[in-house]
């Protein structure tokens, strides 16, 4: 097939063709979206050139509300689908502070193929015939076949619904005003057709007074929904209006005068409004998603509003288990009126994960004679219950893989694993990728951590797990670029500190300031990062004398102290400390947070940890793990 004909061309073994906005070679074949495309046949003219996301920007998507993120995610979509499971450096390389490069060859495809170089006009040519047929099948698309293709996040249909404001001082005032948000943000998300951005993403502007331009790019929106609340005893005051994100221009707005029994209603004119309004369908099966979303009870999302607020402040402090503890109490009073509260009972379930974290690992120990047994049990029946209310979908398949990595048997956990790492929309994950990711599937846990941030660009846990994957894929300059991403956005705390750390000593770059010193409160680090800088650099004498000053601390735990021993190199410590970890019932999640933050294979010998060993064994993953950062201090 001819460049003349359809405009196909080859990268390295791909061959590219996009009229079809596909890649293929021998048996196997990528959709790519429309953007991603674009992207590879930009970087393909460029003859291996450095392009900046500057450049890329005003050259591709001029006019249109993007971001640098959208940049990012655009490289590493492409990275990903042209890697096929080899070297992800062979075909796009970054350079940083720079820009990124297409290293594969670049073929026309004529009577003749011949690879493309500099010496004269044919890839000019041809890939103006390229861009030309694109155009041509990307209007077609959009009159033929959009029900066909995947979800473009610059599209029409795509929303974020910001905090309302409540005008009013009563106590709970706010939390219904969050509860509200929250209620029309799940009916909208009910919508085939609308692409609604996560609450995460949502809740990072209150309180903002940012302009909508600007918060339609950095969320990648088209349109906003704003508004306000005011109660006055059994009345509410509802005000609510869409705005266009690109120039601010309101397209729709209503004020709703009602008792706090009517808010039901007035929710779903809300998104029937919004729906009209960006010419999304709603019929009587969108009604009937809408009213079977949510919890339609006031009380009870007043409650579900106070437990998120606790565990959002739980995660971004050092005193987790503490405020988890206050978030549970407000989820238990929303259950009590809405059983079917899927999510709080995900949440839920996070401080008995913690419990037995900080008992296995040392950062305390038992209350109670049983007390980790007991937790549990308890973790154990909380995800049963959200798993049997929770409605079919990715989500569901994750939660069914989380509540087995708590389970006595991982023999099914394969098969599991392979069902939630499939693509999902807007999928809800939490121990799933500190448990997984060092056996094998650090690209897919990558890709489910770009599935969300792609609804939910401010997630705080994707946000900072994903460096952690690359790293593991063993990319850490993808790494520190998403760091960098994330903090472009806005975001800053100290897991995500933890995730540029890791990523600076797996890139080789230990001598930068950001390497010396502790870390910061809240951190998972908490030992004298120094250490591993000294190890590091084969000083095994400092490292060591660190090391014991680190163990000598009254408050030390097990956690620390086992990812120092196994980085200078003390076997015989790190064994036993594993062993002391996996003699604790749950102990599974503490090591598995150890294996994922070292980096460094193996921190413990298998055999150490008879408990961990079985599950190990009974999921046939691999072991030990590679190393990503490889001290010369640890020599197993």
């Amino acid at each position: 097939m001819s460049a003349s004909n359809d405009g196909s061309f080859k990268v390295g073994d791909w061959l590219v063709e996009p009229a079809r906005d596909q890649i293929s070679r021998d048996s196997e074949s990528t959709y790519l979206r429309p953007q991603v495309m674009e992207l590879l046949v930009y970087l393909a003219r460029q003859k291996g050139r450095v392009v900046s996301a500057e450049v890329l920007l005003d050259d591709l998507w001029a006019g249109k509300i993007v971001t640098d993120g959208t940049v990012y995610n655009c490289v590493a979509e492409l990275r990903h689908a042209l890697a096929g499971g080899d070297d992800q450096h062979t075909h796009i390389e970054t350079i940083p502070k720079k820009g990124y490069r297409l290293l594969a060859p670049v073929t026309v495809l004529d009577d003749s193929p011949e690879p493309i170089d500099g010496t004269g006009h044919k890839l000019e040519f041809a890939i103006i015939g390229v861009l030309a047929i694109a155009v041509v099948y990307v209007v077609a698309e959009r009159f033929f076949w959009a029900d066909n293709r995947a979800p473009d996040p610059q599209v029409n249909a795509s929303i974020a619904v910001l905090p309302f404001m409540p005008l009013s001082s009563g106590e709970d005032d706010s939390f219904f005003a969050d509860g509200l948000t929250e209620e029309i943000r799940n009916d909208l998300a009910q919508l085939p057709e609308l692409q609604v951005a996560g609450r995460s993403s949502s809740v990072f502007f209150k309180g903002q007074n940012i302009p909508a331009p600007e918060i339609g790019a950095r969320l990648n929106v088209a349109h906003i929904v704003e508004g306000s609340v005011r109660r006055d005893g059994e009345r509410v005051r509802i005000t609510a209006q869409l705005i266009r994100a690109s120039d601010g221009f309101h397209l729709w707005s209503d004020s709703y005068d009602r008792t706090l029994e009517d808010v039901l209603a007035v929710q779903e004119d809300i998104a029937e409004n919004i729906a009209e309004a960006l010419d999304v369908v709603f019929d009587d099966n969108a009604r009937r998603l809408i009213r079977s979303a949510g919890t339609r009870d006031v009380g009870a999302y007043i409650d579900y509003m106070k437990g998120q607020d606790a565990y959002a402040m739980a995660h971004a402090q050092a005193f987790t288990s503490e405020l988890l503890a206050i978030a549970n109490g407000y989820f238990d009073r929303a259950l009590e009126a809405a059983p079917g509260l899927t999510n709080a009972r995900l949440l839920k379930a996070d401080l008995a994960s913690h419990i037995l974290i900080d008992i296995g690992a040392g950062f305390r120990d038992e209350e109670y004679s049983g007390e980790a047994r007991e937790t549990l049990a308890a973790l154990r029946e909380e995800y049963d219950l959200a798993w049997r209310v929770s409605p079919s979908g990715n989500s569901r398949d994750i939660l069914d893989l989380e509540r087995t990595l708590f389970s006595e048997d991982w023999s099914r956990l394969p098969a599991r694993i392979r069902k939630a790492m499939q693509p999902g929309s807007c999928p809800i994950t939490n121990w799933t990728r500190t448990f997984i990711t060092p056996f094998g599937w650090a690209e897919q846990t990558a890709a489910k951590n770009r599935e969300i941030l792609a609804c939910d660009p401010m997630n705080w846990g994707a946000n900072y797990t994903l460096p952690l994957s690359l790293i593991w894929a063993g990319n850490p300059e993808a790494a520190l670029h998403a760091v960098e991403e994330a903090e472009n956005k806005g975001l800053s705390y100290p897991r995500l500190e933890d995730s540029r750390y890791w990523a600076l000593l797996a890139a080789g770059r230990a001598s930068y300031q950001t390497v010396h010193g502790p870390g910061p409160k809240g951190s998972d680090l908490q030992f004298p990062r120094q250490i591993l800088r000294e190890a590091l650099a084969g000083d095994s004498a400092v490292a060591r004398e660190m090391a014991q000053e680190h163990w000598s601390r009254p408050d030390v735990d097990h956690f620390s102290s086992l990812v120092v021993a196994a980085v200078v190199g003390d076997r015989e410590r790190a064994n036993e400390l594993a062993a002391r970890i996996d003699a604790s019932p749950g102990s599974a999640v503490a090591l598995a947070k150890i294996l994922y933050t070292c980096f460094c294979g193996a921190p413990f010998d298998l055999e150490a940890t008879p408990n961990y060993k079985a599950r190990i064994e009974e999921a046939d993953f691999p072991w030990p793990p590679p190393k990503r950062i490889d001290y010369p201090t640890k020599t197993w």
